[in-house]
């Protein structure tokens, strides 16, 4: 099993070895999630405590068609118990002139992180309520399964994380797997404390089924940027505390569906 572990990450080009000591990898995705920028990872947002609240905010800057710049605003709230269980919301205001009045969607998740190993594992879903208070309001349900592996990669900590499941959609139905690949590498840890990570992830799914700028259809997509980790700030230590700037669906140029586009986040939380 290690060896095929080791084939599979040095497909990243780079040589890992297990960590010695766990690094913490615990900031929000998109979707509330404890995650990447798309996809969840195996980890929960407090596994030490018994208790840990999470709040945060993200938006996607993008200018649809080469139209006029927009931003939707992601208010997100996500709460771990028991060091092994997370529930997690995301409130999704779209602009107004994308799909007209009150294209707000409701995104909620639950997440279980199995108490098997030192490597964590996850099983989760999400639900996602679209174009809430329209008369096309329709949902989706997300059920997945992730891995997340520890490595060292020349004495930079890292963690990479393989997402599989399943959108199953009221509107529509299709038999696609729903698969995702990210990387988490703290750079430079020696001169920069642990302060800076760089992420990386894709997916043949975005972090809702009605995103706003990083589209997977049809392509997939790839998000990749920086995530500064505040906690690392003696004061902030007890606390989850980090700042995100990244790239959004980098690969694909800007159309009406979604595409190339900027985002910023930031999310706080602390344990009980």
């Amino acid at each position: 099993m290690k060896k095929a572990l080791l084939v599979l990450f040095a497909g990243l080009g780079c040589l890992v070895l297990p960590l010695g000591a766990q690094t913490a990898f615990t900031a929000m995705s998109l979707n509330g999630a404890t995650g990447l920028y798309v996809i969840p990872t195996a980890r929960i947002g407090f596994a030490d405590a018994n208790l840990g609240l999470t709040g945060g905010y993200h938006t996607i800057i993008y200018r649809p068609g080469g139209g006029t710049t927009e931003l939707n605003h992601l208010i997100q709230a996500n709460i771990s118990f028991l060091k092994m269980f997370e529930v997690s919301g995301t409130f999704d205001l779209q602009p107004k002139n994308i799909m007209g009045p009150d294209p707000n969607d409701i995104l909620t998740g639950f997440k279980f992180q199995l108490p098997i190993g030192a490597i964590p594992i996850a099983v989760g879903s999400n639900f996602q309520w679209r174009n809430v208070g329209r008369e096309s309001d329709h949902w989706a349900i997300q059920v997945y399964g992730a891995v997340s592996y520890p490595a060292d990669i020349f004495g930079w900590p890292s963690e990479t994380t393989l997402v599989i499941g399943h959108t199953f959609r009221e509107e529509e139905g299709d038999s696609n797997i729903d698969f995702g690949m990210g990387f988490d590498l703290i750079i430079l840890p020696k001169y920069l404390k642990n302060f800076l990570h760089l992420l990386i992830d894709f997916s043949n799914f975005s972090y809702s089924a009605d995103p706003y700028g990083p589209d997977a259809w049809p392509r997939g997509v790839l998000n990749t940027g920086v995530r500064v980790d505040l906690s690392q700030i003696p004061v902030l230590s007890k606390f989850n505390f980090a700042v995100d700037m990244f790239l959004a669906d980098a690969f694909d140029d800007k159309n009406i569906g979604g595409g190339r586009s900027f985002g910023l986040g930031v999310n706080f939380g602390m344990s009980f």
